[in-house]
């Protein structure tokens, strides 16, 4: 009999831990907020695959969203439908359709403003002196303007510096988003008698990338998944405008384990839109040539999205863009990184005999599964050319409504 107790002692006690570790487990994989499409019922999130969760939502009656997004309503989860594990706000959306791009795109952007990139020593009678140095200047700076003129190109600073004759010069610089008073004064160069500031500067960048989707109700379009960086700071290139071109791909350098290829495209020299934000999951504007595509497919809700088969939109040659089979392996809610929510692996044998693997020039490129758009390749594993990294097609989608590109769509209906 004493057994007999101690066993259901025992038993009941790891009953207890196991309602608690789950308990535990709900706080950490239930959402503080969450989105559910119009009339559908929320599902939360699975664990080990097993529905534990249920919370007293019920799908929305007809008629009731009469706009793209309600307010958000707060309900309890609960275990099993009998324990409370935590209260998430839903808010109930209606279902988006967008034209799925997958070509690739030429990009000019310009910098609000000139990048320090280097700085240097000149020469001078004195010596070697890092006039950039000197004045506090450093690399990732952004020089806004010079005694009160705005700076937009390499060649008007260049101009001014030479200008000043060693006066000191007031520059308001940004560094990581704090704004900048520092007072500058060039050097003679003994070489040329020109003055000079040992700095190495950009105000543009180009190259190419792949259109993730177009919206044809307001004609924007989005792609990349990833910011444009400046290739030696590393820092996102602060936008003033940009450009995007029509471009095609004439070739391209195959992938192979610790050397990723990249995709060779060519400027036509025509437009086909403007640039409006650069941002971490992606680089977005409104295009003057929407394709003559007559389907439209859903967005998912990155809850709606599974780990299994699925598909990418790419092109790699002058056929256009292709659909290839793979796989999304992980999906990563909480990864802490913007453009990083799920790890996809090729596993098209054509695509992987004929490029390798992902290539630089690929980011963007859309990803379908069960109909809908779920994502956008971001990042290549350098070590594994066939795995990469793919961001939210909802998060994509909610950046092309952002307030920027409202603000620049009004001020351009404005201005024709």
């Amino acid at each position: 009999m004493r057994n007999l107790v101690k066993f259901f002692s025992v038993f009941i006690a790891g009953i207890c831990v196991f309602i608690f570790a789950i308990i535990f487990l709900g706080q950490y994989v239930i959402p503080e907020n969450d989105t559910v499409i119009e009339f559908s019922k929320y599902e939360a999130p699975k664990v080990f695959g097993v529905s534990l969760f249920t919370c007293n939502l019920p799908p929305a009656s007809a008629g009731s969203i009469k706009s793209e997004s309600t307010e958000a309503e707060t309900v309890q989860v609960n275990l099993l439908n009998i324990i409370p594990v935590k209260r998430t706000s839903i808010k109930r959306i209606k279902r988006q359709y967008i034209v799925l791009g997958g070509e690739i795109f030429g990009i000019k952007l310009y910098t609000d403003g000139v990048l320090v990139v280097d700085e240097d020593f000149v020469e001078s009678q004195n010596g070697k002196i890092n006039p950039a140095s000197e004045a506090g200047i450093r690399v990732g700076d952004l020089i806004k303007s010079v005694n009160g003129e705005r700076i937009y190109t390499n060649k008007r600073l260049s101009e001014i510096i030479e200008a000043s004759n060693g006066n000191s010069l007031n520059m308001t610089v940004v560094r990581e988003n704090e704004t900048l008073n520092l007072s500058f004064s060039s050097v003679k160069e003994s070489s040329t008698g020109k003055y000079k500031a040992g700095l190495w500067v950009r105000d543009s960048t180009a190259g190419i990338g792949t259109v993730t989707f177009y919206n044809p109700e307001n004609s924007s379009f989005g792609g990349l998944g990833h910011a444009i960086c400046d290739i030696d700071t590393g820092e996102v290139m602060p936008m003033i405008n940009g450009e995007m071109a029509e471009a095609y791909v004439n070739g391209f350098y195959k992938s192979s384990g610790g050397c990723v290829g990249e995709l060779c495209g060519v400027f036509t020299g025509n437009g086909k839109g403007s640039l409006c934000v650069n941002c971490d999951v992606g680089i977005y504007g409104y295009t003057d040539k929407l394709p003559q595509k007559e389907k439209t497919v859903p967005v998912a809700l990155n809850n709606e999205i599974k780990i299994g088969e699925a598909e990418m939109i790419c092109t790699v040659d002058k056929n256009g863009p292709k659909n290839y089979k793979i796989e999304i392996t992980k999906i990563l809610k909480k990864s802490g990184e913007a453009n990083k929510d799920m790890i996809i692996k090729i596993t098209d044998e054509e695509l992987l005999s004929k490029t390798g693997g992902i290539l630089q020039g690929m980011s963007g490129s859309p990803i379908i599964q069960n109909g809908m758009l779920v994502g956008a390749v971001t990042h290549v594993f350098v070590n594994d050319p066939s795995q990469g990294y793919a961001v939210f097609a909802d998060k994509m989608l909610e950046t092309s409504e952002c307030q920027e590109m409202k603000l620049f769509q009004a001020e351009k209906q404005k201005a024709s």
